[in-house]
């Protein structure tokens, strides 16, 4: 008898992953919430990417509420595929595709090829609205097909974007790049909630107060949750 032969959690048909309870929710309309998710977060960035500026300043925050509900939708798509079966991890190959083939050749082109940098705001927006998101739903696919929970894959969606909007960012840019520290951080993402340019240690605050939001995601029992809504007793969750 080797070690393996009597792990408990081998997976088999009998003794499923432990992130597939959305095949053993009662309710007939749970199988089919990850492609309606996915389909109203893929409108929503088709709509965001051919009808809103490409720019890194927020015009108005519908525009960035639009962006966090298609994001939050893609995520709920990830966190609600039905199928976690490590069989299915060449549909990680989609994204590694898609970066290759678009996202860093674009990038790129951005830094050898538009030396006069006219496409400043097409290159923030490739960076951070496609590449970034793109790592994190790629994280949190790879989470969920390897068998993670819903729950917790939602946690690592969620807290991906908190750390990218906290100023950590923009405190690090100015830390590991030649450059001197400014007396002000402009960054549109921290002036639509403190009205407009702080200072430098006003970003460390700032960042510093996403902590305990981060970990307080960390902390919360959204499994417990999506088994009321899926209609799963906790007890039934294979383990």
């Amino acid at each position: 008898m080797t070690a393996d032969s009597d792990a408990p959690h081998l997976v088999s048909e009998k003794n499923p992953l432990p992130g597939d309870i959305v095949l053993r929710s009662p309710r007939a309309w749970a199988p089919h919430l990850w492609w309606i998710a996915l389909l109203g977060g893929g409108g929503g960035a088709a709509f965001v990417w051919l009808a809103t500026p490409h720019g890194r300043e927020i015009q108005a925050a519908w525009q960035l509420g639009l962006k966090l509900l298609a994001f939050a939708c893609l995520c709920c798509g990830i966190a609600f595929f039905p199928w976690a079966s490590r069989r299915l991890y060449w549909l990680l190959y989609v994204p590694l595709v898609f970066f290759t083939g678009y996202v860093l050749p674009r990038i790129s082109y951005f830094y050898y090829g538009d030396t006069a940098r006219v496409q400043g705001d097409s290159f923030y927006t490739h960076l951070y609205l496609l590449l970034y998101p793109g790592i994190v739903l790629s994280v949190a696919a790879a989470y969920r097909l390897g068998g993670g929970s819903p729950g917790n894959c939602l946690k690592i969606a969620v807290n991906g974007v908190l750390i990218v909007f906290s100023g950590f960012l923009d405190i690090m840019w100015q830390l590991v790049n030649p450059i001197p520290i400014p007396e002000r951080i402009d960054a549109p993402h921290i002036a639509v909630f403190t009205g407009g340019p702080i200072s430098f240690g006003a970003t460390i605050l700032f960042a510093l107060a996403h902590v305990p939001i981060v970990v307080g995601v960390a902390l919360l029992p959204l499994d417990r949750w999506i088994d009321r809504l899926l209609g799963i007793a906790s007890s039934a969750r294979v383990r």
